[in-house]
């Protein structure tokens, strides 16, 4: 209470101007936007330098076949801790699976239970059947409504708020997933045994599509092998296998046909030079595809799949299809919206609903002109590892055809362990990689601006991303250059911190058969000029388009900087 002039009124809260809260909600917006940007390079960045050591790993099993080796043999490498994953253990999974089991095994295992490794094997082996009796395309006709899930990676949360927001799968009621169920998240086998669950338990009314990283190479060299290892120890090895059967058999894409719209959906984006969609329809089965443009062996199924799973549109009118996507290592393609707005008209569908990239709210539309269009959703909140900012969204497609997307933050219900410096460490990780390279090309001269350039072209990404996103976390500029270009300066090297990267996961297995092909004196010291020998032998049978570019993947390796590397260094490499 408050006296004025004799008389008592009650105290009201103090409420800011209209024009004050106005100003604050678009800080906010623009501090997620920016952030949301950054994470969006750092992944392109680190998903490139992931796909050239699958490279690597597969070219090497060429190379130890040529060298008369039996079999490239992974040996198991324990992790430091067995087992990281909360909750307790759960062995009652019954095949074939009701609606009500499927459900209830969902249930448990958003609670935090852990599937035991018979279970895990048991659902992969079902799912891996039943999918593979679908097609590679499969057409569904909208009678109530469909939602779209977009890339979940490893979250529980995330995957429980969207199936809340979707609900019971019933022939009314459609569930689509799209891909990437594993990899940048604490609970990928969770996850990717959720949706076999659900797809098990209600049939048609669940659709699979394969993600980029449902993938057997990717999965040695990002996180799913090393979680497999953490939480099932020995028994991991015939459960990637499994896994990696399953992969192989998940559709590429479905059709949604409600009212006079036809609506796309697939994880990356239309293939190059714009085959017609017979052509995914009659793609075969792959196990792996992630690093097919470095085979001159692979096959035009393997190159079509991985335009599918790879490929992301430009948000250039102008961009012609089949220009390699570079932004993720060379993998699929990049397609301008006027051929893809072409290509929907001529195949006769409405839109492209797609995931593969990290969308600040969640979900977003570009208009093609001619009643085209083109949504990304993506249902994985606070990405990678709860790090991030972003929110995330289903969309719901009703059944004249309209889609409307439902977002949400922090999947989990908790508070994110975002770090406000977490891009900042992850931007100097990737310019630390890159280190070498970037001095031989520095050490030429140039003005600042060139400097940028040749950052760009060195570590990835556009010198404007560098510009608006990535460089502005590290600080303010000193001394006429950026805080990044003094990571050049070794005197300043202490100054501004480690340089490694958060630790992602356990150990993968990968890692010893990959040294022991390179370590040619076998004395247990992996140096640079037998890395380089090795990847010279690589690449001496590849022509110059798919080479490995071994000073970028050694940058990923040494992480210390001294120019050789033991086991536990490279194992230690593999899984950042």
């Amino acid at each position: 209470m408050a006296c004025v002039r004799g008389r008592f009124r009650l105290l009201r809260p103090y409420t800011a101007p209209l024009k004050h809260r106005t100003f604050r909600r678009r800080t906010q917006t623009t501090r997620e936007q920016s952030s949301s940007a950054a994470w969006a390079a750092l992944d392109s960045i680190e998903t490139t330098e992931r796909v050239r050591v699958a490279g690597l790993l597969n070219a090497m099993a060429g190379l130890a076949g040529r060298r008369g080796f039996e079999s490239f043999d992974f040996e198991d490498i324990r992790p430091n801790s067995m087992n990281p994953h909360r909750g307790a253990w759960r062995s009652d999974v019954r095949l074939p699976l009701s609606g009500n089991g499927g459900e209830a095994l969902v249930r448990y295992v958003l609670r935090g239970s852990r599937l035991t490794a018979g279970d895990v094997a048991l659902l992969m082996d079902a799912g891996a059947a039943a999918l593979g009796k679908e097609p590679r395309v499969e057409d569904y006709v909208v009678s109530g409504r469909a939602t779209v899930v977009g890339d979940l990676h490893g979250s529980l949360g995330d995957l429980g708020a969207a199936m809340e927001l979707a609900g019971r799968p019933s022939p009314s009621n459609l569930v689509v997933f799209n891909g990437d169920f594993v990899d940048r998240g604490p609970d990928g086998v969770e996850v990717l045994c959720a949706v076999v669950a659900l797809k098990l338990a209600f049939g048609p009314w669940v659709h699979l599509n394969r993600g980029n990283h449902e993938d057997a190479s990717l999965s040695r060299v990002y996180d799913f092998e090393g979680e497999l290892v953490a939480k099932y120890g020995d028994e991991a090895a015939p459960l990637l296998e499994k896994a990696s059967d399953l992969f192989a058999a998940l559709p590429l894409a479905c059709v949604l046909e409600a009212g006079r719209s036809k609506t796309l959906v697939l994880h990356g984006c239309v293939p190059r030079d714009l085959p017609p969609l017979a052509a995914i329809r009659g793609a075969g089965r792959v196990v792996s595809c992630a690093a097919a443009h470095y085979d001159e062996n692979a096959t035009p199924d393997e190159r079509l799949v991985q335009d599918v799973l790879w490929s992301d549109p430009s948000g250039e009118v102008w961009e012609p299809a089949g220009v390699p996507n570079w932004s993720r290592g060379g993998a699929g393609c990049v397609v301008g919206d006027e051929a893809l707005a072409a290509w929907l008209g001529r195949e006769g569908v409405t839109r492209l609903v797609r995931s593969h990239e990290t969308v600040a709210t969640g979900a977003e539309v570009a208009d093609l002109g001619a009643g085209r269009e083109r949504w990304t959703v993506f249902s994985a909140s606070r990405y990678p590892h709860r790090e991030g900012l972003n929110k995330a969204a289903v969309l719901v497609v009703d059944d004249l055809g309209g889609v409307a997307p439902r977002r949400w933050d922090a999947g989990e219900g908790v508070e994110s362990r975002a770090d406000p410096e977490a891009v900042e460490k992850r931007v100097r990780a990737a310019l630390w990689r890159h280190r070498q390279r970037r001095c031989g090309r520095r050490s030429r001269g140039g003005s600042l601006a060139q400097r940028r350039r040749t950052r760009a072209a060195v570590v990835g990404q556009p010198s404007i991303v560098w510009r608006d996103a990535l460089l502005p976390p590290l600080g303010r500029p000193a001394e006429g250059g950026s805080w990044a270009d003094a990571l050049l300066d070794p005197s300043r090297r202490r100054s501004l911190g480690p340089f490694k990267q958060p630790r992602r996961s356990p150990t993968s297995r990968a890692a010893n058969g990959l040294f022991d092909l390179m370590d040619a004196d076998h004395d247990g010291v992996l140096t640079a000029d037998e890395f380089f020998a090795a990847v010279a032998a690589v690449n001496a049978a590849l022509p110059a388009e798919r080479r490995i570019d071994g000073e970028s993947v050694w940058g990923l390796l040494d992480s210390n900087g001294d120019g050789a590397l033991d086991k536990s260094e490279l194992a230690e490499a593999l899984d950042r």
